[in-house]
């Protein structure tokens, strides 16, 4: 595992191993696609790929999601989103899509018009 370098930004985290109770302050960075975990007994490397972050507009505490069980926690939301742009990790466009109020009214006008058109085409006639 590489060593972190000064000019690499780290957050300071809870992890939770998923195997016990007790919480360990951890520092975080990501170097070379991989998230990079670092603290007292714990020196962990997981591809960036795996990790399960959450929603840029999540109120509280932030988790994030391990493979294999383990989560991190922060309850600082600025340094959250400092450490995030300063890793390059911006929410992708589907995230942003799906937070858009545009979208989902598009998205429920256009249902209502399925089921409109459904109703008025779709069901036989009423004959009786």
């Amino acid at each position: 595992m590489s060593t972190p370098q000064s000019d690499t930004p780290r957050l300071t985290v809870d992890y939770h191993d998923g195997r016990t109770d007790q919480a360990q302050t951890v520092g975080i960075w990501v170097s070379q696609g991989m998230l990079q975990l670092a603290g007292h007994g714990v020196l962990r490397q997981i591809p960036i790929h795996q990790v399960q972050w959450p929603e840029p507009a999540e109120p509280g505490v932030l988790i994030i999601k391990l493979p294999g069980g383990g989560i991190l926690r922060t309850a600082d939301k600025v340094a959250w989103d400092e450490w995030l742009q300063a890793q390059n990790l911006t929410p992708t466009k589907v995230v942003k899509n799906q937070q858009s109020w545009r979208w989902s009214l598009a998205a429920t006008l256009l249902l209502l018009a399925i089921c409109a058109a459904s109703y008025v085409f779709a069901l036989p006639a009423n004959s009786g």
